[in-house]
């Protein structure tokens, strides 16, 4: 069995310490292979909270696969958005938003993607869309990947929204990314919406995360999931914080019959 942990919408700056020790002592009585950063790690993409995200992500008992979301651009420092807007995040953090991070290992192939953009067609600029460009490289990339392996993709913005989201708009183009990912892909992580569900979606299962440990809430306590795969089974748990501690909540599990997912009663 491999076990991966999603953790999504820390929201440095907005973060509640003492749950984030708490999340970091899970995630190491876990022991996931791999563990799924969803985006917006911080609250307003300030150098002190890329700082405190470092400082985090450097305790973290396994690789990471970690991808930006709307709130690590800068907000309304209007020229630093325009014409620098990862300056922060390659400083402290080392990689490159333009482009893919991939990790492979314990049969898994993860690819993390960029979908925040510093400016969008609606009024509401935390939409995130990917592009052309973007769906035909991580297509190519679970292509290049092991053919046992659980292709999994790590964005922000969602694919799979619920009743309580929906305003929040499914990430842009997700209809021909979703074209190209049908037998390619098996598992899309996100968060964005603070909200913590799985679903399906052409056959593939959508995990989505609630904010971890920030005071940012949507109506549902904090929370992460951890995910386990053998073989053709998947299941997604839902740890949910009670006040005091993290506590397994809903729980869905999925099966995989000729490339694709369909739900187990």
């Amino acid at each position: 069995m491999t076990t991966i942990a999603q953790i999504s919408d820390l929201h440095f700056g907005r973060h509640v310490p003492a749950m984030a020790q708490a999340v970091l002592a899970e995630l190491r009585a876990a022991a996931p292979a791999l563990v799924a950063v969803c985006g917006d790690l911080t609250q307003t993409a300030s150098d002190a909270e890329f700082r405190a995200v470092r400082a985090f992500l450097d305790e973290l008992p396994a690789p990471a696969v970690v991808v930006p979301g709307n709130h690590d651009l800068p907000g309304w420092r209007v020229w630093t958005r325009f014409a620098r807007p990862w300056r922060s995040w390659r400083r402290h953090l080392g990689t490159d938003p333009d482009g893919l991070v991939t990790w492979s290992g314990d049969g898994v192939t993860a690819v993390g993607v960029t979908t925040a953009r510093r400016w969008g067609p609606h009024h509401d600029w935390s939409r995130g869309r990917l592009d052309a460009r973007q769906i035909a490289a991580v297509a190519a990339a679970f292509d290049g990947a092991p053919g046992g392996d659980l292709r999994v993709l790590v964005a922000h913005h969602p694919f799979l929204l619920t009743a309580a989201g929906r305003a929040r708009g499914l990430v842009g183009r997700s209809g021909p990314a979703l074209r190209h990912l049908r037998g390619r892909a098996d598992l899309l992580l996100g968060g964005h919406v603070h909200l913590a569900y799985s679903g399906l979606v052409d056959g593939l299962v959508v995990a989505q995360s609630g904010t971890a440990f920030s005071d940012r809430l949507k109506g549902e306590p904090n929370s992460f999931n951890l995910i386990e795969a053998t073989g053709d089974r998947l299941t997604v748990t839902a740890r949910r914080w009670s006040g005091d501690r993290f506590e397994s909540g809903r729980h869905n599990a999925y099966i995989r019959d000729n490339h694709r997912w369909r739900t187990i009663a």
